[in-house]
């Protein structure tokens, strides 16, 4: 005898609902919404069962309800011989499969599987929803089909269902899904960062009180640096159209005349010095020269000097808020690391004089942004990069952003913990050479 296989339905969770003066009925779970009509006395009480508890999915048919689950309002619960196997959690109203179910079937090359509590959870940046698995059998299904399978009913359910949800394909459309550009990760970086979905914290939420605006200082030795005559800057700077149309990428720097401590000085000063700190509503906030998403002010920087007239070789960290630098180590194997990491992406043979590594404090925006974070940080790098092009072609300095660094060597230069405060960017800074190309 066959092992029955069953289906119930209940309403997810964050879902509200309301009924309006002229007696309809509305769900909302933001940014999604749906007006069901006005609904007689039997609909009206499954409705109220579906959310206290699981309804066999008949029931929802029985009654007219069937476009509750098409439009991603419950999630729904396949159960074998008794046992709960695994639920179809919609992040979205569901999307009709195309064509009919391929004869052989393998995950999306986009699926990802995570523990969530003792469960697992099946999700891909291409499905409208996604699987949670509640008995490890269903794991083993994932596999290859296995002839002792093909007398199992429920693995030809969970593979369709799997299909249905765009989390399995044919191995051939997965090859030529019309995205061969997509990486992976890139993709799921966009989708989380950019969406709002079912059960996936996104935007501004409560703040963390434990992450204040100043980080602890390094122990290491202080530089005072010079403050820019904030006169002098007004009076001689260019006209900011001026500034825009003479920006460029200078990736080669006058060795015989390098960049001073005095000229780094200002130049951090113009883009990232503490403007004012203040407190409201029980959190701590910044103002300095660029924006940042929250006032939050997530980002340090970290001046790695092979070159600067007035200073020593070696690491430093920027102190916004009293403008000075502090020593975090000499020219250790990790810093020279750091300065030929940025010398080869900027296709360079010769490192820069000074190079700006910029670091995040995750917890500082994590503790308030959730899924969107770090999308918000790559932002916030990006807000800082333009203000820096911009200072440093008004000082006429060579300015040039790199796209990528050795967080590694960071993490071992400062002994930070890269979970807590990582690279992010970096940023290359020296004198201009003269007739040099740009």
């Amino acid at each position: 005898m066959t092992s029955p296989i069953e289906e119930r339905v209940r309403i997810r969770p964050g879902v509200s609902g309301g009924v309006t003066p002229d007696s309809s009925y509305h769900l909302l779970s933001w940014p999604y919404s749906m007006a069901l009509g006005r609904l007689n006395p039997v609909q009206r009480a499954l409705l109220h069962r579906l959310g206290r508890e699981p309804v066999p999915i008949e029931e929802l048919v029985e009654q007219d309800l069937s476009l509750l689950r098409s439009e991603g309002w419950l999630d729904a619960t396949v159960t074998w011989s008794g046992t709960d196997l695994y639920t179809v959690e919609p992040e979205r109203p569901q999307e009709p499969p195309q064509g009919e179910i391929p004869a052989e079937l393998a995950l999306s090359r986009f699926a990802i599987m995570r523990r969530d509590r003792n469960e697992l959870v099946l999700e891909s940046p291409r499905s409208w929803c996604r699987v949670r698995l509640h008995d490890s059998r269903a794991l083993a299904w994932l596999g290859p089909a296995r002839l002792a399978d093909d007398d199992i009913p429920v693995v030809h359910r969970l593979r369709r269902d799997l299909w249905a949800a765009g989390l399995a394909l044919s191995p051939a459309d997965d090859q030529d899904d019309g995205s061969p550009s997509w990486q992976p990760h890139e993709l799921w970086f966009h989708h989380r960062s950019r969406t709002q979905l079912t059960g996936v914290p996104y935007g501004k939420g409560a703040w963390a009180s434990g992450r204040p605006a100043l980080r602890e200082p390094f122990a290491g030795e202080v530089v005072e640096l010079a403050r820019p005559d904030p006169v002098r800057v007004r009076v001689g700077d260019p006209a900011l159209t001026t500034v825009l149309e003479r920006r460029r990428s200078i990736r080669r720097h006058d060795e015989t005349r390098p960049l001073t401590a005095t000229q780094l000085g200002e130049f951090l000063s113009r883009c990232a010095r503490n403007r004012e700190l203040y407190r409201a509503h029980g959190a701590d906030y910044v103002s300095r020269p660029h924006p940042s998403g929250g006032a939050l002010h997530e980002l340090e920087i970290y001046p790695v000097i092979r070159r600067v007239s007035g200073l020593e070789q070696g690491l430093y960290r920027y102190d916004p808020q009293r403008h000075r630098l502090e020593r975090v180590g000499g020219a250790t194997p990790e810093v020279r690391l750091l300065l030929r990491t940025a010398a080869a992406s900027a296709t360079e043979s010769e490192e820069p004089q000074a190079l700006l590594v910029i670091a995040a404090r995750f917890g500082r925006v994590m503790g308030s942004y959730q899924s969107m974070a770090y999308s918000l940080i790559m932002k916030n790098v990006g807000v800082l990069f333009q203000t820096m092009y911009l200072v440093a072609t008004a000082m006429e300095l060579a300015p040039c952003a790199l796209g990528g660094g050795n967080p590694a060597a960071f993490a071992a230069a400062t002994g930070l913990d890269p979970m807590e405060e990582g690279s992010v960017g970096e940023f290359a800074l020296g004198s201009v050479l003269q007739g040099a190309e740009r």
